[in-house]
């Protein structure tokens, strides 16, 4: 991940210790729930106790890191409901920043991320799934790093809380080439220049994907949000996500 390759540069013991812990929760090696004791980490990192300290006070503001006073510090282990809200967050604002890529036409920034894309391509050829979702991580930084930096900062700490739960759930059940076939849309979408749309087509997905992680059905309250869904043939379509008996209804009301 993008992290491993900034700790080489971070300008404190602090921001070192931070980088090392985000690394750390990210692959695994700290589980959620697990207990972060000072001592060991400093030994395991080769960090004073004033940084770690520092660092895990960062963490907890960014929502990896939950102090508990008396208790000490935990890898945040964060509920269903907790990821439902996350989930929905993320989609939000990631139409936000599709509708910003599609309207600002940038020919670099979608270069960078059809490189990605390749490498995303070359792991779906190889069955690598780790890689593949390593690429796709990298893929929505790089969506995000075209923002402004509020938008960045609320996509880094939601990162950082959804991985850790589909880590532990395990990855949506969707195979790799259909995940890159909305990559490839989005792609599409941006380079068309068409912000309504793309905000919709990527908002809508990350929803549909997300609540297919969580393995709940979609609250009616997020029904608006869905309004597009990608066909096996890469197809942008109108989507309405209720129940056919209610979409029946729906109908039935507005005719007259």
């Amino acid at each position: 991940m993008a992290v491993f390759q900034e700790i080489a540069r971070t300008p404190s013991l602090a921001a070192k210790a931070k980088a090392l812990l985000e690394a750390a929760i990210w692959s695994g090696q700290l589980a959620p729930g697990a207990h972060l004791v000072e001592t060991q980490l400093a030994g395991q990192f080769q960090i004073s106790r004033g940084p770690l300290r520092e660092a895990l006070k960062t963490l907890a503001a960014e929502g990896l890191v939950d102090i508990q006073p008396g208790r000490g510090a935990f890898v945040v282990d964060p509920t269903a409901d907790d990821m439902q809200d996350m989930i929905v967050m993320r989609a939000v604002v990631s139409g936000m920043v599709a509708r910003q890529m599609a309207a600002s036409k940038d020919e670099a920034l979608f270069a960078r991320l059809e490189a990605t894309l390749e490498e995303m391509r070359a792991a779906v050829a190889a069955d690598d799934a780790q890689t593949f979702f390593d690429q796709h991580w990298i893929f929505h930084e790089g969506m995000y790093r075209s923002a402004n930096s509020a938008l960045f900062r609320t996509w880094s700490a939601m990162h950082g809380l959804i991985d850790i739960y589909v880590r532990r759930l395990g990855r949506p059940h969707l195979a790799l080439s259909r995940i890159l076939l909305c990559y490839d849309c989005f792609m599409r979408l941006f380079r068309a220049g068409d912000p309504d749309e793309a905000e919709a087509a990527v908002r809508s997905q990350m929803l549909l994907v997300g609540f297919n992680i969580l393995r709940r059905p979609i609250p009616p309250v997020f029904y608006g949000y869905i309004t597009r869904d990608i066909l096996d043939d890469g197809t942008v379509v109108p989507f309405d996500p209720r129940p056919a008996g209610q979409k029946t209804a729906g109908h039935r009301r507005g005719s007259k």
